[in-house]
């Protein structure tokens, strides 16, 4: 009898400083930053990496103006199971919200530039691959459909620049200087399945 009473009390000892330790863990999670800048580099609790393409001095100088739209950002990023998300729009703040949208790659010469003035894009693959060309200098391009400002874009036809291939390892950033070009094949066209938080410039 006793030893069960001491088995009992050691079980009971056991889970109360799981529990503790848990609560501990979360609480220290809660105040970790979500997104952090060292110098030259930035890490997140994201898993996927950020491309080496990202404008980093452009992201820490937004970040330094509106960190809690960053941070609730890469903090839903991070504890959101993204494979379950639902095709459509999902708003996290009046200034951002994020869109899982499906389609078709494209032939290299289908895919336009595109650039953007009120809002920053936050591109994240959660199945397939493509690759999404970078541009920062507009003059090199001609412009086929001059900016709508409802609809917060601009074409521009898809010679040149830096192509790189974006994967659920990876994740992009563009600024309204990053002129940008997605959804271009890779080999063959396939499905992807692609997550964009659209974050406002101001």
């Amino acid at each position: 009898m006793m030893k069960i009473i001491y088995l009992i009390s050691i079980v009971g000892a056991l889970c109360a400083c799981n529990t503790a330790s848990k609560k501990k863990q979360n609480e220290k999670e809660k105040t970790m930053k979500c997104v952090t800048f060292d110098g030259n580099s930035v890490s997140t609790l994201f898993t996927a990496l950020p491309d080496s393409m990202i404008d980093l001095a452009a992201w820490e100088k937004h970040y330094q103006m509106y960190p809690e739209r960053w941070e609730q950002t890469f903090d839903y990023l991070a504890h959101t199971n993204l494979d379950s998300l639902s095709l459509g729009r999902i708003d996290l703040s009046e200034d951002v919200y994020i869109t899982i949208s499906e389609y078709e790659t494209k032939e290299p010469g289908d895919a336009l530039y595109e650039a953007h003035r009120k809002y920053i894009d936050i591109q994240y693959l959660i199945s397939g691959s493509e690759y999404i060309g970078i541009l920062r200098d507009t003059t090199l391009l001609e412009e086929i459909q001059p900016y709508d400002e409802e609809k917060d874009i601009a074409f521009y036809t898809s010679n040149g620049g830096t192509l790189r291939k974006a994967t659920s390892g990876n994740f992009f950033i563009f600024f309204p200087q990053d002129v940008h070009r997605p959804c271009v094949k890779e080999k063959e066209q396939v499905t992807v399945r692609k997550l964009v938080v659209k974050m406002k410039v101001d």
